[in-house]
């Protein structure tokens, strides 16, 4: 059995812009149930649509991006990622639009916005929002998530933010147990028919904490 410990053993820091493409193919990786309906016959550029967006993130979305190193030098086993300024939207939009259209076409760029759209999220100044937490398969079970989720509260905290707040899936029970155990309680939950159809999520939650 392994414990918070083990993952002491492995450095989290803030990643730069070349670790775009790695942390791209770790979220696919780690989503690739949920990417398939959304891309289609595409799935094959999802990771330079991925790679494109978090750029985009990075560069108006107010998000910052953290990873946790394997064991071999260069070797990201997770990520996180933390919206703490704000987001330059119709920027954002724009861009990821345009990335969209561009690698799938204008039907299934529709669509895939549709589906993208959820969960809705309103920003607010006092608060921080978690993104995309993943861990590589070959590191789960290790402590990874949890060390990543403080990492991303320390970071918070130092953007002068007083809750931290994301979006989880009403069925990923594993994922919601670790909230729940860090702190996390439910706010409110939205529902949709066409994700819970496409995406197998009909819930998502809202979960805030208290920093």
């Amino acid at each position: 059995m392994t414990s918070g410990m083990e993952a002491e053993q492995f450095t989290v820091r803030v990643a730069g812009p070349e670790e775009d493409p790695a942390i791209a193919a770790l979220v696919v990786e780690g989503f690739i149930d949920k990417f398939r309906p959304v891309f289609g016959r595409r799935m094959d550029r999802s990771v330079k649509i991925m790679e494109k967006w978090i750029g985009l993130e990075h560069a108006s979305g107010g998000v910052t991006s953290l990873v946790i190193e394997g064991y071999s030098a260069g070797e990201i086993a997770g990520s996180v990622g933390v919206r703490t300024a704000a987001s330059r939207e119709d920027v954002l939009a724009r861009g990821l639009w345009r990335n969209l259209e561009r690698n799938l076409g204008l039907p299934r760029a529709l669509w895939a916005t549709t589906l993208l759209s959820y969960p809705r999220y309103a920003t607010s100044s006092s608060e921080a929002y978690i993104e995309r937490l993943v861990v590589s398969p070959d590191f789960r079970r290790q402590g990874m998530a949890r060390r990543l989720l403080a990492a991303a509260e320390d970071l918070a905290r130092e953007a002068g933010k007083a809750t931290v707040a994301l979006h989880v899936g009403g069925t990923n029970l594993a994922a919601l147990r670790l909230y729940e155990g860090e702190g996390y309680e439910e706010v409110s939950r939205q529902r949709s028919l066409l994700t819970g159809y496409f995406l197998n999520i009909r819930d998502w939650l809202y979960l805030k904490k208290e920093l």
